[in-house]
């Protein structure tokens, strides 16, 4: 699993952006990645928790259109989750 950190530079860009970044058919949404999602407090980015293959969460985030603009940059962490238990 990973942990998406998104660092907003332009928050009215991102505001505008949020469909795009939501409806991207090349993005974690669409893929069904993203496992939970939602912007920090106070309002300086966002973070996805996302489960797949490394190469699909990079690319997808390359082309994000958050990223593409420069309204934010990225930061991928991966985790390996020990609670609750995996099955």
């Amino acid at each position: 699993m990973f942990l998406v950190m998104f660092q907003y530079h332009n928050v009215p860009a991102v505001d505008r952006l949020l469909t795009e970044h939501y409806e991207n058919p090349a993005g974690l949404f669409a893929l069904g990645l993203v496992q939970l999602a939602g912007r920090l407090e106070p309002r300086t980015g966002g973070l996805m928790v996302v489960d797949g293959d490394r190469e699909a969460v990079e690319t997808a985030l390359a082309g994000d259109p958050f990223v593409t603009s420069g309204a934010a940059t990225v930061t991928i962490t991966e985790f390996h989750p020990t609670w609750p238990r995996p099955d």
